[in-house]
């Protein structure tokens, strides 16, 4: 006899793999129709997202390849999926995007949709979306503390204007530099927090406080750390807001420009906020701070679950 989980799974197995019964994506009047809009926002959004970001592109791989190659319908389908992913509203879903950048658009299966311009545009943004996706293993950084920073500034680069002058300092310094460095993968601890911020973004001027209640709190019952990037370089005013607050996290900034972070990091605004495991693996991201203990209480009962009775 079924118990009821297996009833209800058997249920939504048999309504997920119906679901598209009577839709021929081969036919070009199908994007016609009234209904076809809603019907596909509602697979995604209420039926298959909640599978997972492998099981949405593969349901997207498998509605492609239904489709005439170069077809409306397929062109179509296909810039929805872009637009949809690209920016998803369920962290961890830009592996969609990746998935299809990849599969199509690097192989020339998407036919013509985009031209060179956007289409090398649309690659260069996977490129640096592929290495932050989670699971992956955080890029490196190599980042001079407050109080190294002195030694930094000494050296002329806080006066620095120009990639040139800078390049010049950076070659010329370049021995003197290398002890300095903190760097990312340093870091011990069971668990991560990698965040991103600017002294004057209204935004962070919020989080970081908050931040900063939530790290004393677990670090009570967790071993956690905070490695936290400024990420402009005015270091007076950066120096002032962490002796101001006590922000007793790992503060660092990168005056020596070596790191470009907001391309390594897709950094269009701050503050942003990755989690990451004690091998520096991407666990989540782009989450509000206040979620941050129920993202590790998660995983620690994960783990504990795991261990054998």
């Amino acid at each position: 006899m079924k118990n009821r989980n297996d009833s209800t799974m058997y249920r939504f197995n048999y309504y997920k793999s119906h679901y598209w019964d009577g839709v021929d994506f081969k036919d070009g009047r199908t994007i016609r129709n009234q209904f076809f809009d809603s019907r596909l926002k509602k697979y995604f959004e209420q039926i298959v997202n909640q599978l997972g970001p492998d099981t949405v592109a593969n349901e997207i791989d498998k509605i492609l390849s239904q489709c005439e190659p170069g077809s409306e319908l397929f062109n179509f389908l296909f810039v929805h999926f872009m637009v949809e992913y690209e920016n998803p509203k369920l962290v961890g879903f830009d592996k969609v995007f990746v998935m299809l950048v990849d599969k199509y658009i690097r192989t020339g299966k998407s036919g013509k949709i985009y031209d060179e311009k956007t289409t090398m545009k649309i690659i260069e943004k996977a490129d640096i979306i592929k290495p932050l996706l989670i699971g992956s293993v955080a890029p490196d950084l190599y980042m001079i503390d407050t109080v190294n920073a002195k030694i930094v500034n000494k050296m002329g680069f806080d006066t620095a204007s120009t990639s040139e002058s800078v390049t010049k300092l950076y070659y010329k310094n370049m021995d003197k530099l290398a002890p300095l460095y903190k760097t990312l993968s340093s870091v011990q601890a069971k668990y991560i927090v990698l965040v991103f911020w600017d002294v004057d973004c209204s935004h962070c001027i919020t989080e970081i406080p908050k931040l900063l209640e939530i790290y004393h709190d677990l670090r009570k019952t967790v071993d956690v750390k905070v490695f936290s990037v400024y990420t402009v370089y005015e270091f007076d005013k950066w120096r002032k807001y962490i002796i101001d607050k006590k922000l007793d996290f790992i503060n660092v900034y990168d005056p020596v420009h070596i790191n470009n972070i907001k391309t390594k990091y897709d950094i269009f605004s701050t503050p942003k906020v990755y989690l990451l495991d004690k091998n520096k693996i991407i666990k989540s991201k782009h989450m509000p701070v206040e979620k941050i203990s129920d993202l590790i209480k998660a995983f620690e009962e994960e783990e504990k679950a795991k261990k054998p009775k």
